[in-house]
């Protein structure tokens, strides 16, 4: 699953894009994971509930947003493949974070979560087949493609991992 079978992608997508080198959707995400799971390796359990600054998300709630949104892109990519006609709806990652409740769990069970599921996207984008994966269809008022969402769910990691390097 290669980048070259993206079609028209909305500009709002390129700065995750950029973040994912690989050409290959697959070893992207596993790579991602990679970086993932070595930054977690260096994180103490009390660094779960901070923040960097007054009004910015807890380490958890950043890491609940990544699973969120990861569980929205395969939703998408998952409905697109099979041939969904109905547009679907965007969401408020602001109200998803404040409904987590992310701060009440523990940052290891956050951790394990996120590494569950991005095996879980591995299995999917890996089951779909060549055509079902350049499949069209309308998410959020865009024209998206499975295979867009496979490079985004590593292009969004690398990007809030990134904030996490720096900031937390």
């Amino acid at each position: 699953m290669s980048k070259e079978w993206l079609e028209n992608v909305p500009a709002y997508f390129d700065g995750y894009l950029k973040l994912v080198g690989e050409d290959n959707m697959i070893e992207a995400m596993i790579n991602s994971k990679a970086e993932f799971i070595a930054w977690s390796q260096d994180i103490s359990e009390d660094k779960g509930t901070f923040a960097y600054q007054e009004g910015k998300w807890t380490v958890n709630e950043l890491l609940q947003h990544i699973i969120d949104t990861e569980r929205i892109f395969q939703y998408r990519s998952l409905s697109i493949a099979r041939g969904e006609m109905n547009e679907l709806p965007g969401f408020d990652h602001n109200s998803y974070v404040k409904n987590s409740k992310a701060n009440s769990r523990k940052l290891s069970d956050v951790i394990l979560e996120f590494d569950r599921l991005r095996d879980s996207s591995i299995a999917l984008y890996g089951s779909m087949n060549e055509t079902n994966i350049k499949y069209k269809g309308m998410a959020n008022g865009f024209v998206v493609q499975p295979a867009l969402y496979g490079f985004l769910i590593s292009g969004h990691l690398r990007h809030h991992l990134s904030v996490l390097k720096s900031r937390y």
